[in-house]
């Protein structure tokens, strides 16, 4: 989740406490354009959701204004619903490793603001930045199923991904996490110690574009890619991987944030929006995106997916 040319992977926030705690983005943070303000520190999948917050903000507004109480009833009634889905869909998905357990964990607890106090990292990293149950499954679940082997993991920040990814390789897979800041590295390396596909993970800091230029120029591959890093740099990560030939051929990029809070449709100006219509114009390409959490783009080339005819 991000911003700027930092590309680095997921360690994009700015001192954003304040911002989210108010439900509004100061000054400051706004001149970056970077974190959208629905984000909360809720694990719920529908903090996601900019509908879900303008229901809660009318439902409010209906208790100020004294709305028909069985008008307030029902949108009351819609609201729960929708927590009742997002509950439901969780209990049912399979429950996550130990591992991942652990790293919520810390994620959740982690001081991050003190971290960014003592400038141990460049952004003041939230949990809300890490992918979570449902998400972390859906990638096992896909990964598992195209039989990868091999996979560049575009913004580690605490390896809820990486590790996600990492336990449904083969025992020779490997997981090539990119990340920008530092200080995650030695605390990632903590959280998975105990984890038995710890192996399979390689951290590599650094800027995420030169990493991949020079993975391009060195003619490595790889099976799939997971995008979560700036957003403005979206389209240069996917031309370095198809035009650059960095995904093997019937390979899969998986893209986080695809709908970053509503922007995709309500803001035309937006990276994320532009990133979009690019896509629609692709006709090499074939994208599918698919309403998890904050929106999930399955990106693969057309000539991979196209059947063959008598």
């Amino acid at each position: 989740m991000r911003r700027l040319r930092m590309t680095e992977a997921k360690s994009v926030l700015f001192p954003l406490t304040q911002a989210l705690k108010n439900d509004k983005i100061s000054a400051d943070c706004r001149k970056y354009t970077l974190f959208p303000s629905f984000f909360t520190m809720s694990t719920t999948i529908r903090s996601y959701d900019p509908a879900t917050k303008k229901l809660k903000e009318a439902i409010d507004l209906a208790k100020e204004c004294g709305t028909d109480p069985k008008v307030l009833e029902v949108m009351e009634e819609s609201l729960k619903l929708c927590q009742q889905r997002d509950q439901a869909t969780l209990d049912t998905t399979t429950k996550q490793s130990l591992t991942c357990s652990k790293i919520v964990e810390e994620t959740n607890n982690h001081d991050w603001k003190t971290v960014f106090e003592q400038k141990e990292t460049t952004w003041n990293l939230i949990p809300s930045m890490m992918s979570g149950h449902l998400e972390g499954q859906f990638l096992k679940s896909y990964l598992s199923a195209q039989k990868v082997k091999r996979v560049l993991d575009i913004g580690m920040f605490t390896g809820y991904s990486a590790l996600s990814m990492a336990e449904v390789l083969p025992e020779d897979g490997e997981v090539v996490t990119l990340e920008f800041e530092g200080y995650l590295k030695g605390l990632v390396e903590d959280l998975i110690k105990d984890s038995p596909h710890k192996n399979k993970i390689r951290i590599i800091l650094g800027n995420a574009l030169e990493t991949m230029s020079t993975f391009r120029d060195n003619g490595e591959k790889f099976d799939a890619v997971f995008m979560d890093a700036t957003k403005d740099e979206y389209e240069e990560y996917l031309r370095i991987c198809f035009e650059g030939n960095l995904l093997q051929p019937g390979g899969t990029i998986i893209i986080d944030n695809a709908y970053w809070g509503g922007s995709l449709y309500t803001t035309p100006d937006s990276s994320t929006a532009k990133f979009g219509e690019m896509l629609r114009g692709r006709s090499d390409l074939h994208v599918v995106l698919v309403p998890i959490r904050d929106g999930i783009y399955l990106v693969r080339r057309r000539a991979d997916v196209d059947g063959g005819v008598v």
